[in-house]
């Protein structure tokens, strides 16, 4: 099961630099702020698919390391002629990483023998 959340992992990863990177239609949104709640989920998920992928618990630099793939795909972003870096991006990004991070091992147990 670990192969699959690794191979789901790096396919999700390609997913969001493509997602953020490609032009936006800039349509009206659902509802105000409803993109900063995308970014929450999307890197909710993220981390979810990073902890599933491993038997070891998400740790500081885990944690670090995905912050600083929002963080480069944000410069990225500032790159484009379409899109622009939001600082409140990267915000929703890391509240997506923190709530996974402080709740999820409340709601998981790990099998120490694996």
């Amino acid at each position: 099961m670990l192969k699959f959340y690794k191979s789901f992992f790096f396919i999700y990863v390609v997913l969001i630099a493509f997602l953020a990177l490609i032009p936006s239609n800039q349509s009206e949104p659902f509802f105000p702020y409803s993109d900063k709640v995308l970014h929450f989920i999307s890197f909710f998920v993220l981390i979810l698919l990073f902890d599933k992928s491993s038997n070891e618990p998400i740790n500081f630099l885990n944690l670090t390391f995905l912050f600083c793939y929002g963080l480069l795909l944000e410069m990225a972003q500032s790159l484009t002629s379409t899109r622009s870096a939001e600082i409140l991006d990267l915000l929703a990004d890391t509240l997506g990483l923190l709530v996974y991070f402080i709740f999820a091992p409340m709601f998981t147990i790990r099998d120490k023998n694996l």
